[in-house]
């Protein structure tokens, strides 16, 4: 394993400076500038509209595709499929109603393709929930997850590596409750199921054990007076959380939080916010209760790329004492990299981490903690085959630093999935 590490380790390299290199250096031209382009120089191709569409919306330019589209309708309202393509669009920024009328248009005009048809009365039905107040998503994710570690020379574990079946289910149902700060209730829960080799920081290495994480919340989602910005939200949750990392482990509790979140502009988002949970229900961990904040923004840029800050921290407590805590800080890049017309588009993100942890040793006691800090860089590749279907590819290579140096780890991750979001 030592000596597979390294070549393991270049490898995940070169696929994460895939994400920070400019785009000309890698021969991945701008998607959404070259589709614009594309689309000035043949206004009236059905085709290039049909791709700037596409990939303006993957790169959350809504504003762009909708102001061609429009300009395109006026000069071909009977073109059935940019009607479609334009109720898509007004369906992502939540008017309905002209999303409805686009598409029924659409369909009365006729010359769609059959699956066409059956998208088109797949959004009519979507749209007609949503003019309801409620709209939901499901999305079932599988795939495999495979993991090497390599423990310092002189600790009480060898080296090892697994590779294991990886599945997720999770979504929400929000229910619009009719005020004019379009506020709304949301029901959202995941369960993910997969095998990890647990050396948890708080523990003596153990061995691979099927982990399992599940949380539940019910949020109210307020907006709040917004004069001179674009949006100001306050979000309010009581929420169950669960993590069982072996038999003997298993942390679980219910919580409240609160989060406020700002967009100064389109382009600009801004968040902070924390919570409490209380852990007494838990077994084989010594905190009974947790104090949690974070704080964080991200940047996009015309270009479809967005820049993410994020810092988190916690706090455990037993009978009222601080035992333990943790903070730990992510920048994140990325954004539209490629868009090949009908079969995919590819966005890629590229995150650095970074944090501390000072907890009890569940081998020894309350009384002993164990300090360490570690750094994360990771490779996430999503592959868009449909507006439900994608393959994603995520790559992760950790280090963990200990007081006690036998005890320190490097590890390479590895994921890939498919997903299939239902609405």
């Amino acid at each position: 394993m030592q000596s597979s590490f390294p070549a393991i380790f270049g490898f995940a390299a070169a696929l994460l400076c895939t994400g920070v290199l400019p785009a000309g250096a890698q021969g991945l031209f701008p998607a959404y500038d070259d589709a614009f382009s594309a689309r000035i120089a043949s206004p009236a191709d059905n085709g290039t509209l049909a791709q700037f569409v596409t990939v303006a919306v993957n790169a959350g330019q809504y504003d762009q595709a909708i102001s061609s589209i429009e300009q395109y309708l006026i000069k071909y309202p009977r073109d059935a499929r940019a009607r479609l393509a334009a109720s898509r669009l007004y369906y992502h920024v939540g008017s309905y109603e002209l999303a409805r009328r686009q598409v029924q248009y659409g369909m009365e005009v006729g010359g769609l393709t059959a699956s066409e048809q059956q998208e088109a009365v797949r959004l009519l039905a979507r749209i007609e929930r949503a003019l309801r107040g409620v709209t939901w998503e499901l999305a079932l994710t599988g795939g495999v997850f495979s993991a090497f570690t390599d423990f310092e020379p002189g600790g009480a574990q060898d080296d090892d590596s697994f590779v294991s079946p990886y599945g997720r289910a999770e979504g929400f149902v929000r229910w619009d409750l009719g005020t004019p700060s379009a506020d709304a209730l949301v029901l959202s829960g995941s369960l993910t199921a997969t095998q990890r080799f647990f050396t948890p920081d708080l523990s003596v290495p153990g061995g691979k054990e099927t982990f399992i994480h599940g949380n539940a919340a019910i949020t109210w989602d307020k907006g709040l007076p917004n004069s001179g910005i674009d949006s100001l939200r306050l979000l309010l949750s009581a929420f169950t959380v669960t993590d069982r990392f072996d038999s003997d482990i298993q942390e679980t509790g219910i919580g409240v939080s609160g989060r406020f979140l700002v967009r100064p502009t389109v382009e600009t988002t801004l968040f902070a916010g924390g919570g409490y949970i209380d852990l007494s229900a838990s077994q084989g961990i010594f905190a009974d209760s947790r104090v949690f904040y974070e704080a964080g923004g991200s940047y996009r840029f015309r270009n479809g790329q967005a820049l993410g800050l994020r810092f988190v921290g916690s706090n455990d407590f037993a009978s009222g004492s601080e035992i333990g805590r943790s903070y730990t800080g992510e920048v994140r890049y990325g954004g539209l990299l490629m868009n090949v017309p009908d079969l995919f588009a590819w966005s890629h993100q590229v995150a650095f981490s970074a944090g501390h942890s000072d907890a009890p040793d569940l081998s020894v006691g309350i009384g002993t903690s164990i300090k360490s800090d570690f750094w994360r860089i990771a490779s996430e590749s999503d592959f868009q085959l449909t507006e439900s279907q994608k393959i994603s590819v995520d790559l992760a290579y950790r280090e963990t630093n200990f007081d006690i140096a036998s005890r320190d780890r490097k590890s390479f991750e590895m994921l890939m999935s498919y997903t299939l979001t239902l609405n």
